[in-house]
């Protein structure tokens, strides 16, 4: 038995979806409702995490109470993926980093062009 943190990601027909609803976020609404009360966390858009770890027995069990809830699922899935999670960071504040970092030499480049400029201006006025 697996027991690990699980990665849930799907994707639903929005055409089919339109069957069952007048506005398709109703849908998506209730799967992330049923996800966050069964110990998931929203990630991205159709992308959840189990909060602690799960047992493949524990996803099956978890799939069977969302199909009795939203039975619509079976004709609008596109694809429903469950995946280990390993080891796993966030890379989140490297990222932050390295835009400031070029977002600050932008920045500077802007200067050193505009102070340019503004001695050309003199140099013609003289």
């Amino acid at each position: 038995m697996n027991l690990s943190r699980k990665a849930i990601n799907f994707d639903l027909s929005t055409n089919k979806l339109k069957k069952y609803f007048s506005d398709t976020r109703e849908a998506y609404g209730s799967i992330k409702n049923f996800m966050l009360k069964n110990g998931f966390e929203h990630r991205q858009y159709s992308g959840y995490t189990s909060i602690k770890p799960m047992s493949d027995k524990q996803i099956n069990l978890l799939i069977k109470r969302l199909t009795k809830k939203c039975a619509w699922i079976g004709s609008c899935i596109k694809e429903f993926d469950v995946t280990d999670i390993g080891e796993q960071y966030s890379l989140k504040d490297t990222i932050q980093s390295l835009c400031t970092q070029e977002l600050n030499k932008k920045i500077n480049h802007n200067k050193n062009l505009q102070i340019q400029s503004n001695q050309k201006s003199q140099d013609i006025e003289l």
